[in-house]
């Protein structure tokens, strides 16, 4: 596995990232959230389209906000994920709005107690506790003509998020994660995370839904507990699946990634802890062989954060595609595409000729890397981020 070429295809010197791609009627098209101020809120929704991978022109740049549903959304259009259907192109979303926090010390006090007794320690509850501030919120759109988009309408209750979806003999699949710090009760998952909890960041789980249509949507199985993050999966010829599952949004050793595996009609799954951590994974399946795609861990690179040197650290953190062993969990390295500081979050779209067109985010090669970006988390100078896009052949 190699790569042969990588574009910059989008870049205006702000924070562009979380991309997706896909294939629909002869045309491909990519999708990012644009314009942003770092991690920050602020960014738009753009969507590119080619006919041939290497000539790209804008469709649309929207706020995000524009895409939110609930009227007291606080962060608009996130980590958008398409759905190439036969009549449709479909966008998956999530947003953010308002946690629910009234709740009264007495309803706190019975439930810490309860925590308690189920082997979990003060400072997981006290953690548990501050996830409430924020409520995921799920949504969709579509087009019919590929530029001009539905009102967006609601997809999973809130506290969901969800991922990029597949299809396999015409129906649909998605895995959405669900945070179970949003809600003042303990479900039978969280009930299960909290003997571990102390290592436990995001207190979500994952589960598998299923639509004929793309837009009305339905639980098929729960997949995992371990604090599941940004799932993607794919299908063999057979229609089983592979799903990866990065743990926690932190990116450290003692973190390793999670694969799960399950055979129609998806009921039962099959539990692989992964040989090394990675972030944002994208999965496909190419020929006989599993690729998995992500920002990799690269040990010893750590060193003190360019803003918080007292208090954070940064490591290199390449996009990086693997082979997966589905026996072992082994992750062989493939290859690193060029990327460096804020990146990855590659989707992956195979060519007729089974090579991969892998879209990404990385901090520019082409943009002044001390181009004032405004205040954002970290008051100061940020570099931009702009979206790639790899040729990939695996020979």
């Amino acid at each position: 596995m190699r790569w042969v070429k990588v574009q910059e295809i989008y870049a205006d010197g702000k924070h562009n990232a979380w991309p997706d791609i896909c294939r629909w009627r002869n045309r491909y098209y990519v999708i990012f959230n644009s314009g942003g101020v770092g991690h920050a809120n602020g960014h738009s929704i753009c969507i590119l389209s080619s006919t041939d991978g290497e000539q790209w022109k804008k469709v649309i740049e929207v706020p995000s906000m524009k895409w939110t549903i609930s009227a007291d959304a606080t962060r608009g259009a996130l980590c958008p994920k398409l759905l190439p259907t036969k009549d449709r192109l479909i966008v998956m979303f999530y947003y953010y709005a308002p946690g629910e926090t009234n709740v009264s010390t007495e309803q706190k006090q019975h439930l810490k107690s309860r925590w308690l007794k189920l082997s979990g320690s003060e400072h997981s509850f006290e953690r548990w506790i501050g996830h409430h501030d924020v409520s995921f919120r799920t949504a969709l759109t579509f087009t019919e003509d590929g530029h001009t988009f539905s009102p967006s309408q609601p997809l999973f209750d809130p506290s969901w998020r969800v991922w990029r979806p597949h299809t396999f003999n015409d129906y649909h699949y998605v895995i959405g994660f669900r945070c179970h710090g949003q809600s003042w009760q303990i479900s039978p998952e969280l009930e299960r995370m909290i003997p571990v909890a102390d290592s436990i960041e995001m207190f979500e789980s994952a589960s598998l839904f299923g639509s004929e249509d793309g837009i009305q949507w339905s639980h098929v199985s729960d997949i995992g507990v371990d604090d599941n993050d940004e799932p993607d999966f794919d299908f063999t010829t057979g229609g089983r699946i592979l799903a990866v599952s990065r743990t926690g949004a932190s990116m450290s050793a003692d973190r390793p990634a999670m694969a799960y595996l399950s055979d129609p009609p998806y009921t039962d799954w099959q539990r692989l802890t992964l040989g090394a951590p990675l972030n944002s994974p994208a999965v496909r399946r190419v020929g006989d062989q599993w690729v998995v795609a992500g920002r990799a861990l690269v040990p010893g690179s750590e060193r003190p954060a360019r803003f918080a040197p007292d208090t954070a650290f940064d490591a290199y953190g390449p996009t990086r595609l693997w082979l997966l062993e589905e026996q072992t969990g082994e992750l062989i390295e493939g290859t690193t595409l060029p990327s460096w500081g804020d990146s990855a979050y590659p989707g992956i779209e195979v060519t007729e000729d089974g090579d991969l067109l892998v879209v990404y985010y990385s901090c520019s090669e082409t943009i002044d890397a001390n181009l004032l970006m405004g205040p954002g988390p970290l008051p100061g100078k940020y570099a931009p981020t702009s979206i790639y896009l790899a040729r990939v052949v695996m020979a």
